[in-house]
């Protein structure tokens, strides 16, 4: 795995805080819509780029499973806080306690493995926190997307009565996943991974695009920001890829020798 570029916590920062902006302006005209795409990019890279430190512990078919397991977590957080909001008629809250219950579950969990079942990941405890609160502002994102509002009532009646909410939930998962599992390697690149990430955030906002139709006619102009996301971080990644290609072509993964010579 390559020495990171952009620091973990500089994703982690402008994920959380752009995401939960872009959240509470999705109800803006035309322009929420795209709020929410930025959301939702955001929030994948953050995850893929989370996950991808977890890898580096070597945990192997663990790491799916974490992310089934987190994301699950996030939907949990989710539909509680939604729950809660509409009960308090308290719109502005779903967003936020969401993220605060999500917090708590995953925090626990962490400790549970941790001193129960004894996987002693130094890492452990704020990477389960930040993918599950990186699933849960991808499916937030883009409900809010079809719902065209944050509001928790609007998304109960389109997306949970639905039953949308499962799909976003399994592209959440494929969306973060695909990334890691295309790209992991000993040549492992951060930029060619989350290009890769953003390219498979917005093939899955193509398919909430289309689902938004339902409740607004603008949904054809997110359509083609989607695609043309698609394409740009598309390119970018076969771009990346091919100069690595040539990296290791030239010099190899790893040195024939112990350099003693």
């Amino acid at each position: 795995m390559a020495e990171d570029l952009i620091p973990y916590q500089i994703i982690m920062l402008v994920a959380i805080f752009l995401g939960i902006f872009c959240l509470y302006g999705s109800g803006l005209y035309v322009i929420g819509g795209v709020l929410v795409i930025i959301a939702s990019v955001s929030a994948t890279v953050y995850g893929t780029n989370t996950l991808r430190h977890i890898g580096k512990y070597s945990l192997g078919t663990g790491v799916p499973s974490i992310l089934y397991m987190l994301t699950a977590v996030a939907l949990v957080g989710y539909i509680s806080a939604l729950i809660v909001s509409i009960y308090l008629n308290i719109s502005m809250l779903f967003p936020i306690l969401a993220m605060i219950i999500v917090l708590v579950i995953s925090l626990i969990i962490s400790l549970i493995c941790k001193y129960i079942f004894k996987i002693q990941v130094e890492i452990l405890s704020k990477s389960f926190i930040s993918i599950s609160i990186a699933a849960l502002l991808s499916m937030i994102a883009m409900s809010s997307l079809i719902a065209q509002t944050y509001d928790p009532n609007v998304i109960y009646e389109q997306i949970i009565q639905t039953g949308i909410i499962l799909l976003l939930m399994i592209m959440t998962v494929m969306a973060i996943q695909n990334p890691y599992n295309s790209c992991m390697g000993p040549n492992e690149d951060q930029y060619r991974t989350l290009s890769l990430s953003c390219s498979n955030a917005f093939l899955m906002l193509m398919v909430t695009s289309i689902i938004s139709m339902i409740n607004t006619q603008y949904w054809i102009f997110y359509l083609l920001i989607s695609m043309l996301g698609w394409v740009i971080s598309f390119r970018q990644y076969v771009i990346y890829t091919r100069q690595q290609a040539a990296s290791i072509k030239t010099f190899g993964l790893w040195p024939k020798d112990d350099g003693d010579d």
